[in-house]
């Protein structure tokens, strides 16, 4: 399948109209028309945004894979790397894959210390986020990616539908490049947005996006969701 064909389809079953996601995206509803027709392509910046709002990964918006389960670009790379060994290559990967999974299997998981924010990053018009109010919770290691740094909760449902309100963010201490989702605090108000062409964008096509002023301060980069069943 097309691109062009690949993304009307993820738009119509995300219940989004053109104007929609053009608005989330910063461009006009005739480019992104564009598109859908093939007659444009978005840049790498347009296509993480597309993934995000429309819940899809870019290898199948770009028609690379057709996987049953969400599979990433560092996946899909992977597998190409892996097909291009000879047959010994792929002997000694499959022998390490099954290593490491007998040691995943026979070593428990033990609960390590976590800091979450007491105070919420707002996915709608921005709350205060202070620099030290943190608590200490208890989380299965595991769950945490490598590089989380600290929890920040979300309030709000500006950026639905990925996160939620309620939901408890990984953020890590890399800052965020443009396309990312981050948490940012300005003019005294904490943000969890996409970082865009100086503004932050949301992905509910609701809210509109909001011009990045001078004071901008990024704490992170958003790296997963911290769930109920994550904690000991």
């Amino acid at each position: 399948m097309s691109f062009s064909a690949s993304l009307r389809q993820a738009r119509q079953r995300a219940g989004l109209t053109q104007q929609q996601v053009a608005q989330v995206l910063g461009i006009t509803t005739s480019t992104y028309c564009g598109y859908e027709t093939g007659k444009r392509q978005p840049d790498i910046q347009k296509l993480r945004l597309l993934s995000l709002v429309l819940r899809i990964s870019g290898d199948e918006l770009l028609g690379s894979v057709r996987p049953t389960h969400s599979v990433s670009t560092a996946e899909y790379e992977h597998v190409l790397r892996y097909r291009s060994l000879d047959t010994h290559g792929k002997r000694l990967v499959d022998l390490v894959i099954e290593e490491e999974l007998h040691r995943q299997n026979d070593v428990p998981v033990c609960p390590v210390a976590f800091r979450v924010s007491e105070q919420s990053a707002a996915a709608g018009l921005g709350t205060y986020l202070g620099p030290d109010v943190f608590r200490t919770v208890l989380v299965r290691a595991d769950a945490l990616p490598h590089g989380a740094a600290f929890g920040v909760p979300v309030s709000g449902d500006s950026m639905e539908p990925k996160y939620h309100d309620r939901d408890i963010l990984i953020v890590s201490e890399s800052m965020p490049e443009q396309g990312d989702v981050g948490v940012f605090i300005m003019d005294g108000a904490g943000y969890v947005k996409v970082l865009g062409n100086g503004e932050l964008i949301s992905l509910n096509p609701a809210y509109a996006p909001i011009p990045m002023r001078e004071d901008i301060r990024a704490c992170g980069k958003v790296i997963g969701t911290l769930h109920e069943s994550d904690l000991c």
